[in-house]
């Protein structure tokens, strides 16, 4: 199985994703913390996978 190719709205997502979790995971309330972490996660995979299929 190969890896995907990545396009520009896959990149746009990541550096999101990216920016959700630099932004939210110093936050004190936990459900913000990994909330930001798990949306993050959530998006980037769909970006990336969910496309291809």
């Amino acid at each position: 199985m190969s890896l995907p190719t990545t396009s520009t709205d896959q990149l746009v997502v990541i550096n999101l994703a990216a920016i959700l979790v630099g932004t939210t995971f110093n936050a004190p309330q936990k459900v913000i913390k990994w909330g930001g972490v798990i949306i993050a996660t959530v998006t980037t995979t769909c970006a990336i996978w969910c496309s291809h299929h």
